[in-house]
């Protein structure tokens, strides 16, 4: 013979401080001040927790603690991936400080006169720090492109500045970013090797390439882009 558990009392949501029949209350209230110190409210908790499973609850949880845990490889390394053009990149995020709103910076970026570098955009202030705002598309060679049937303000609207350190203390570099995805952990050992369709100044830069989401990303060479950087506006 089984018999069926006591059901819980909710006297605190009829006549307690959260019943909604305010011509009720409960005489222990004068004693206990508030339902959650009422011996009552104590036990249901309790009754609450210790509860039998459900038959439906325990099936769920055996599946998924017995699916294979899929474990980091050592060796991994944290990226962040935007996109310039139609290419995407991705830089180690020990590089990077801040991302910052297009329309933020757009009065506080001066050209610098008598200068025709294309990768040297100009002058920049970050929070009181001035930086050079440069051109990574110009220094990796990239050509523009306009995506069919997308209109102007919808490709601005993703834009970004990236700002980035130097390699001295208290260098900063910033550069335009078309898109940012974010924050994304990969293994080298997804890395292939750069094709050779791949544009010259392109290949120069890349350390590996991995497929992400159906798209290459090209995994660029930090120190070797801050040199070209430092040369490049000399």
């Amino acid at each position: 013979m089984t018999t069926t558990a006591k059901p819980i009392e909710n006297c605190w949501k009829i006549t307690g401080v959260w019943g909604q029949e305010a011509r009720l209350s409960c005489q222990k209230l004068h004693r206990v001040i508030h339902c959650r110190n009422c011996e009552v409210f104590t036990q249901a908790g309790r009754a609450l927790l210790e509860r039998d499973l459900s038959s439906e609850y325990k099936v769920e949880w055996t599946e998924v603690l017995a699916l294979e845990k899929e474990e980091e490889l050592i060796g991994t390394i944290s990226v962040a991936i935007f996109r310039l053009e139609g290419e995407w990149f991705a830089l180690s995020t020990q590089l990077f400080e801040e991302v910052i709103n297009v329309e933020h910076v757009r009065n506080l970026l001066h050209r610098i006169p008598h200068r025709k570098n294309p990768v040297l955009m100009g002058l920049i202030n970050i929070h009181g720090e001035i930086g050079l705002c440069v051109s990574l598309k110009e220094l990796l060679g990239l050509e523009a492109n306009d995506p069919i049937g997308e209109k102007k303000d919808e490709r601005s609207a993703y834009k970004r500045m990236m700002v980035i350190q130097g390699e001295r203390e208290g260098e900063h570099w910033v550069f335009p970013a078309d898109e940012i995805h974010g924050i994304y952990r990969v293994h080298p050992n997804a890395f292939q090797n750069v094709p050779v369709t791949v544009a010259k100044a392109k290949t120069t830069f890349t350390k590996g390439i991995w497929l992400w989401d159906n798209r290459q990303v090209a995994f660029l060479d930090d120190e070797l882009l801050l040199y070209s950087l430092t040369r490049s506006v000399k």
